[in-house]
């Protein structure tokens, strides 16, 4: 028997080689699929608990950020800093004790967003998500029934009458899982020092966003995770020029604002009944 030669520039492609290549691609085509097909489900939210995360409650939370902050250490956290930047809207939707001020809330967000994109594929893809909530939501605040959309409680009440449609308030539903997963990813780096940081974010995913996503996604998305940068870069990505304690405290205080923002979002929610396909939510104050 007579064994056929390759030519010296032919590659032997081995079953690694191959899964390299091809898991990158795979994962794009699943994206685009995704976004061709839509989001269908407007469904209900994963409640407190991840990993070893602490629940606490929002008037802790905030008065954490503020003690940070006030102490001018954290560097990460000034004007001039993505961090600090998204940390002051968000802290200002609560300023009125009981609602969420709807501008400063997507302010928030869009920092949020800007903060997020660097730090992988997996962040821009939960990113691009929101930011379509976002713009939607914003444009509500500034149309002709603006007055209508500047804070939760008023919104619930213009959306919540007979025959009217409740387009903002799914919406915001949307951004608020999509902010519990940014929460418990961002805390998780900050706090989890020894932790592998894609599958803790990797199980956050699958536990707050991955039931309302297509099964292919919700795979791909299992795979890509097993890429995700390691925790060093991660912090150096997330506050440049800072050393690893200072970026690390720092994402710790913005993920206790984000946390604060998700309990006031959540109760305001449960008490209009938005959260309805039969899990009973629970603020992270308590389980």
């Amino acid at each position: 028997m007579k064994l056929k030669l390759l030519p010296p520039s032919s590659k032997v492609w081995t079953p690694r080689h191959w899964l390299s290549c091809a898991l990158p691609f795979t994962f794009f085509i699943l994206i685009l699929l995704f976004y061709l097909t839509g989001e269908k489900r407007q469904d209900e939210l994963t409640g407190c608990g991840f990993m070893a995360q602490l629940c606490v409650p929002e008037s802790s939370l905030t008065s954490q950020v503020e003690a940070g902050q006030k102490s001018g250490e954290l560097h990460c956290l000034g004007p001039d800093k993505l961090p600090g930047q998204m940390v002051k809207p968000f802290k200002e939707s609560l300023a009125t004790e009981g609602d969420l001020q709807i501008p400063q809330f997507l302010n928030g967000w869009k920092k949020l967003v800007m903060l997020l994109d660097p730090l992988g594929t997996l962040f821009t893809f939960a990113t691009q998500e929101a930011s379509e909530k976002i713009s939607t939501l914003e444009s509500y605040s500034r149309g002709p029934y603006s007055n209508h959309y500047q804070t939760f409680l008023a919104m619930a009440d213009w959306e919540q009458h007979p025959f009217k449609y409740k387009s903002g308030l799914q919406t915001l539903v949307l951004l608020h899982r999509a902010l519990r997963w940014a929460q418990l990813c961002l805390g998780g780096i900050a706090r989890a020092h020894n932790a592998d940081m894609g599958a803790l974010c990797g199980d956050a995913y699958q536990r707050v966003l991955g039931p309302y996503h297509p099964w292919l996604i919700r795979k791909a998305a299992s795979l890509a995770f097993l890429a995700f940068p390691r925790r060093s870069k991660l912090l150096a990505l997330v506050c440049p020029g800072a050393n690893e304690q200072e970026a690390q405290e720092a994402l710790a205080q913005a993920s206790d604002m984000l946390e604060a923002v998700y309990n006031r979002t959540q109760g305001l929610l449960d008490e209009r009944g938005m959260l309805t396909d039969g899990v009973t939510m629970q603020p992270l104050g308590g389980r």
